[in-house]
């Protein structure tokens, strides 16, 4: 039950950010990069995610509950969820089928979370392998967690160049309960012709700033109410656009 419990949530915050004061814990919570794997711009491209959450008072002890998580790409990126094929099924039958309810062209990418529960060794730490389904202005998370095998299913929304992800309590340890630890993630790089126009689910902004770097966003919003955002460089070569 407390394998199911966790594995809940894990669905919730792979991919799915405002700076604020931090009224309790001072120091980062979080170590984040969200690039572009394409350096080309306006090209379809992947997307890697890689969070490691930390309790900056002891490095060794659970993380603070992370509860909102927003992925903001940079200005002229898109996500385009009009590209790939939609996966229309219910949750229901994503838990009970897993991702072969929907069509493999609704695939979108993959990914793993540990959760953090704060118990002893050896449950302490839970570990679900994650794909991410398109729909319609949302990205669809089937969970699957190692051990059991049980899976949960979680959506989270989209909005033009946002991904918005939110999280209800973990059980776990006080006084936040259980905690995402560790999160790796992948959006493909899937494109199709529509209309005579390839186009990517993901695409890169159409010019690279002076910088020769798009600024990529997460804000972290967390259960205590800090709030923490990371800015990612992710490496822009005006000299190789191409059509």
């Amino acid at each position: 039950m407390k394998r199911l419990a966790c594995a809940s949530v894990l669905a919730g915050l792979a991919f799915g950010l405002v700076p604020a004061t931090a009224p309790a814990q001072s120091g980062s919570r979080q170590s984040a990069e969200l690039r572009f794997v394409e350096q080309w711009p306006g090209v379809p491209s992947a997307l890697k995610l890689s969070i490691d959450y930390v309790n900056p008072d002891d490095p060794s002890a659970k993380p603070p509950a992370v509860q909102t998580v927003v992925e903001e790409l940079a200005p002229g990126a898109r996500i385009d969820t009009s590209v790939p094929e939609l996966c229309t099924a219910s949750d229901a039958e994503l838990m009970l089928l897993g991702a072969s309810a929907c069509p493999p062209g609704s695939r979108v990418g993959s990914g793993m979370i540990r959760i953090d529960t704060g118990f002893p060794e050896p449950g302490r730490f839970i570990d679900a392998d994650v794909t991410f389904l398109n729909n319609t202005d949302e990205l669809i998370f089937v969970s699957t967690e190692r051990v059991s095998g049980a899976r949960v299913v979680s959506r989270s929304e989209v909005q033009d160049r946002r991904i918005v992800n939110s999280a209800p309590p973990l059980p776990g340890t006080p006084p936040d309960g259980g905690a995402i630890d560790v999160v790796e993630a992948r959006l493909d790089a899937v494109s199709r012709e529509i209309d005579g126009v390839r186009r990517g689910y993901v695409t890169t902004p159409g010019e690279c700033p002076p910088g020769q770097a798009w600024t990529n966003s997460i804000t972290f919003t967390y259960a205590d109410g800090v709030s923490q955002t990371v800015d990612t460089q992710s490496r822009c070569s005006s000299s190789c656009a191409r059509d």
